[in-house]
């Protein structure tokens, strides 16, 4: 392979991570991740669903209290 190969093969290898690393930095400035999907585990899904209920229970119970001092 001759030296300006190499260079140039180099110079596109090192573009493409100042190419990702831009991409996370805009990501950051506009408050992302870089876009894209964010996972969530079902474990995570769950805790949040029922993190919810007990909200949702706690929001009844108040209402039931105040329609019965009425």
């Amino acid at each position: 392979m001759s030296t300006i190969s190499k260079a140039i093969r180099d110079l596109e290898e090192q573009r493409r991570r100042i190419d990702s690393a831009l991409k996370v930095l805009r990501g950051l400035d506009h408050g992302g991740s870089g876009g894209g999907i964010r996972n969530i585990s079902e474990e995570g899904r769950n805790r949040i669903a029922e993190a919810q209920r007990r909200r949702w229970a706690k929001v009844r119970a108040a209402k039931a209290a105040a329609s019965g001092k009425k």
